[in-house]
């Protein structure tokens, strides 16, 4: 019991600190494991690559081509044994022929009859061979027991929110969300756009016969694409222009950054950083239980001691040690399992992009498992052998763990659990200021009391009445209409050839005339859209300030390919931030339809009255959808604050800020429970110098001040060695943005403030005890 009381609390802190790193290791784990399988979990994967290009937006790579280029790629070079073609839909709404109450919102694809070429899709029933032309389509497993339960569903007939029927010719199993073909229906494109070259919005895979020769295919594609525009490259730009064509595959473009693309994409360093940050929160967890098994020693030594006069084997007691230790790092592991098991219940959940429960990731839970059994081995057996191979009285009078080579050990495990907790919480802030600089960043147009709404193409094909019944409400000031949201990563791509013969590339957002007006963006030259261009036979554009600068051969007055016939550039616009800030400003026109649309507008923007209630605005606004769109319910249609909706586009880093946070303060919890046991050590064997003070007059104030300098001198060292490498490690993720936010210094004085005041209490707290120890007892003692 005496040992215990000694050593009880200890282990049980030990327990506490491996189990919560065993725990935060194994949520990180689970996002690095994503990334680093995305893409790479079906059969074939090595094979298949995607076509990118940066001839559109300023160097930044596009997975944007047009169908004639594409069609020429099919027979390129004989390495390319299949081609498959997409066209994205984002979420669409879809329902059984004739019951319009089964609405369901799916994820939608538009892709040629050859992408399950490319990608290998295990069918449940049905198969590929009917998606042979538009009008049919294919769903995944989950959708279509949604809506045919345990029916079959090839041959069924699902229809569009605007209208369109499609015919189910087969059922896919669910693929893996780490997937870049992770959609829930998939709709055949036909011949559509198939000899449009103006129409840029289609990515295409290649699947190779041989990957190796991957070089080679691309250069063989790219003399094909130089023949296809011919005499429109000039000369002097043909360098330029094979310079910014590559083949990646598609695991690798998972990590692209000088790409925007319709697939999730992810950042390398941030994924190796994550794993970093997973074995060194295991590493630290080890630290301690190094140092605790050390700083036991000399309350087990008596008790081992007797046991060897009574006979037992040398073996037996290191075996009898090393059992401790697979028994201690046993519970931590278990409990860790606790941990993450209730934090799958919780939002926090959220910040890692696939599921973290327990019976989801069996192989994480093993190398853990594998983990906490090695690292209690590794922290067992030196203390182990060294405390059964000497007298007790050498240990006792003598030790290693009073030794100077003893306490420089420990104090540099500390201090390097220091440098960790440093670098992770000065990450934690720098990624929260950046994440913070660009959701306040002036976007360029107002946000304040701005509902977006997705409509759907039916309320937007009826966009003059439902505007006008929406007025109606006193709370609603005004209303306008697009076809895509006003900051979207991705947008419709235009190619054109101008009169100069000149390739021109934009993204294009088809809007209301009086959308300008509604966002206050400021004409810089020529004019607004007005109502009059609504009956215009072409439809006119108003282009920004980086479309000008990028194709200086346009102005207001040029005339530009439009979706019907040339259109006029009729103003210039000031420069707004249309994608989020982690992408450059790019060229971009506002086109509105005129008479003839493509297809009708699908998001909707309405302003409030200052003070209007959300929730009453809000169901106003779903009501009117409904009324002009009977295959919606009002909880389907979505309404959200504008600048929440920007504000989540960094959800990603704001998850790897909350990851890192979690990372830090586990860090910190580790490097607090390593100071605990080292003062609760040390002050065992300072006892009989703290006495002597006391004795000759030293105030318990003195004491404390005594212990506390060397912790203090200990946390600012590990400061100075964390803040430039933390420094350093913040500069090089923060180039991944094109909008930086400076690196503040007093990210620095606060990392530095927090762990000195933490250190400060903890070995106060902890040598407060020795500190006013009765001086003529510990004498008596020693």
């Amino acid at each position: 019991m005496k040992i215990f009381r000694k050593t009880g609390v200890s282990t049980l802190i030990n327990i506490l600190g491996m189990s919560v790193a065993f725990a935060a290791a194994m949520i990180l784990m689970v996002q690095v494991k994503w990334d680093a399988t995305y893409d790479k979990n079906f059969e074939g994967h090595d094979q298949v690559f995607r076509m990118e290009n940066n001839w559109i937006d300023q160097g930044l790579f596009s997975t944007y081509f047009c169908r004639p280029m594409i069609e020429l790629v099919r027979d390129a070079s004989p390495n390319i044994e299949a081609v498959g073609t997409m066209m994205g839909l984002s979420n669409q709404i879809y329902y059984r022929e004739g019951n319009k109450e089964s609405a369901i919102t799916i994820p939608a694809v538009l892709v040629d009859s050859t992408m399950f070429s490319v990608f290998p899709f295990e069918w449940i029933e049905g198969s590929a061979k009917e998606f042979t032309t538009k009008g049919t389509a294919v769903l995944n497993e989950a959708f279509a027991q949604m809506f045919f339960g345990s029916e079959s569903a090839v041959g069924k007939i699902l229809q569009t929110g605007d209208g369109v029927s499609t015919r189910i010719v087969g059922v896919y199993k669910n693929n893996p969300r780490n997937f870049s073909m992770h959609y829930g229906i998939m709709e055949n494109m036909g011949d559509q756009w198939l000899t449009s070259g103006d129409e840029w919005s289609f990515p295409q895979f290649l699947k190779l016969k041989d990957p190796s020769l991957a070089k080679e295919t691309q250069a063989a594609i790219l003399d094909v694409f130089m023949s296809y525009f011919g005499d429109n490259i000039a000369e002097e730009e043909r360098d330029d222009f094979r310079k910014g064509f590559r083949i990646s595959n598609l695991h690798d473009a998972h990590y692209e950054k000088d790409v925007k693309a319709s697939e999730v994409a992810a950042n390398k360093s941030i994924t190796i950083t994550l794993a970093a940050i997973a074995i060194l929160l295991i590493l630290i967890a080890i630290i301690n239980f190094i140092n605790f098994a050390f700083a036991e020693v000399p309350f087990r030594i008596k008790n081992i001691n007797t046991r060897k006069v009574l006979g037992e084997e040398r073996g037996s007691l290191i075996g009898r040690q090393l059992l401790n230790a697979g028994l201690i790092a046993l519970v931590a592991f278990a409990l860790a399992c606790l941990i993450v098991h209730v934090v799958s219940g919780t939002s926090w959940a959220s910040y890692v992009s696939d599921s973290i429960a327990l019976k989801d990731n069996i192989g994480i839970l093993v190398i853990t498992l594998g983990i906490a059994l090695l690292s209690a081995v590794a922290a067992g057996i030196a203390p182990a052998l060294y405390s059964t191979s000497q007298p007790a009285a050498l240990v006792l009078k003598g030790s290693y763990g009073t030794s100077v080579k003893g306490r420089s050990l420990r104090n540099a495990l500390v201090a390097l659990q220091f440098i960790l907790s440093f670098v992770f919480i000065l990450m934690a802030l720098y990624v929260n200021v950046q994440t913070k600089f660009m959701a306040n960043k002036d976007m360029g147009f107002p946000q304040e009391n701005i509902l977006q709404v997705w409509c759907g193409y039916y309320a937007g094909g009826a966009h003059n009445a439902v505007h006008d019944k929406l007025l109606q409400n006193p709370s609603i000031v005004d209303v306008t209409f697009a076809d895509n949201l006003i900051v979207s990563d991705q947008k419709m791509g235009w190619g054109r050839t101008g009169d100069d013969g000149k390739q021109v590339f934009m993204e294009v957002l088809p809007v209301t005339d009086d959308f300008v007006r509604f966002f206050g963006l400021q004409i810089v030259e020529g004019r607004d859209f007005q109502e009059s261009d609504n009956q215009s036979e072409t439809g006119c554009f108003i282009a920004n300030e980086t479309f000008i600068q990028s194709f200086p051969q346009y102005h207001v007055g040029s005339f530009m390919g439009g979706h019907v016939d040339n259109a006029e550039i009729v103003g210039i616009v000031k420069d707004f931030n249309f994608k989020s800030l982690k992408h450059p400003m790019g060229p971009l026109v506002l086109l509105n339809w005129g008479k003839t649309q493509w297809r009708n507008f699908s998001v909707m923007y309405v302003k409030t009255a200052p003070g209007a209630d959300f929730k009453e605005v809000s169901k106003y606004i779903q009501e009117t959808i409904c009324a002009f769109d009977p295959s919606r319910e009002p909880d389907q249609v979505a309404v959200r604050h504008l600048d929440e909706w920007i504000e989540n586009m960094y959800q990603s880093e704001v998850s790897l800020g909350k990851l890192i946070t979690i990372a830090s303060m586990v860090a910190l919890l580790i490097a607090t429970i390593g100071i605990i046991g080292l003062v609760f050590f040390e002050t065992q064997f300072l006892k009989k110098e703290v006495a002597v003070r006391r004795v000759n007059g030293a105030t318990v104030g003195s004491i404390l001040q005594m212990i506390n300098k060397k912790y203090l001198v200990m946390a600012g060292v590990s400061f100075a060695v964390a803040a430039p490498f933390a420094y350093w490690i913040m500069s090089v993720w923060r180039k991944g943005f094109a909008y930086q936010a400076p690196i503040p210094v007093w990210i620095f004085l606060v990392a530095l403030l927090l762990v000195a005041a933490i250190t400060l209490a903890v070995v106060t707290l902890q040598s407060w005890r020795a500190a006013n120890a009765n001086p003529v007892e510990s004498l008596k003692n020693e």
